[in-house]
């Protein structure tokens, strides 16, 4: 069972409205199942921001739902501008790190994330921190770990890692991590999450069709 997590219902909208999910009574995290269209079998998870809040709704899919795949799907802002990325662009996630975990000094370890997801998309390191990544101080310590910054992707990547099942994940850039990154943001939100929509329905089409 394939299971989308998102962090605010302003991203999970167009999709949810797109699949035309209906929403699953009496559930603690918001839940939402899809139509037959992409497949009887897809649950979506609005989970709230941060990566308490992602790991917490990914295991939830896994002991409640029976989730066999979790896909992190969402904004994300760059941190490395030269290597040519820009607002609107998508990109698949090979590999994800919590970016302010400091295990006595020492990184969290990097989790890779599934190959066989959004083959057509560019490739991306993802920096998971518990804090937006709006300044450029935080953007430079940050992309010494990676490409693009989130805060939910790694949690549920390791969530995926715990109980041995798939991971993957589809990022849209909304911002370049700098000072005028929530207003930008806050701009490019719906847009962007519409993109992102029309990926995973095409992705789910392609997959439940095979």
């Amino acid at each position: 069972m394939i299971s989308i997590i998102f962090a605010t219902h302003r991203e999970a909208k167009p999709f949810i409205e797109g699949s035309r999910a209906r929403p699953i009574p009496n559930c603690r995290i918001a839940c939402y199942a899809s139509n037959t269209q992409i497949g009887d079998a897809c649950i979506t998870a609005v989970c709230g921001m941060g990566k308490v809040a992602a790991a917490i709704a990914s295991s939830h899919l896994v002991t409640s739902f029976g989730a066999t795949t979790l896909i992190s799907a969402g904004l994300c802002g760059l941190l490395h501008r030269e290597k040519g990325g820009k607002v609107g662009d998508l990109l698949r996630i090979h590999s994800t790190v919590e970016g302010d975990c400091d295990r006595f000094g020492q990184d969290e370890r990097t989790v890779a994330c599934s190959p066989h997801w959004f083959p057509r998309l560019k490739t991306a390191r993802l920096v998971t921190c518990d804090q937006p990544v709006f300044s450029a101080a935080m953007r430079s310590k940050m992309a010494e770990k990676g490409d693009l910054a989130d805060m939910e992707g790694a949690a549920v990547a390791r969530v995926a890692d715990v109980y041995n099942i798939e991971c993957a994940m589809v990022k849209g850039i909304s911002d370049d991590a700098d000072e005028k990154g929530r207003r930008d943001l806050s701009a490019n939100i719906d847009w962007i999450s519409c993109r992102i929509a029309s990926a995973l329905m095409a992705e789910l089409k392609e997959k439940c069709n095979h």
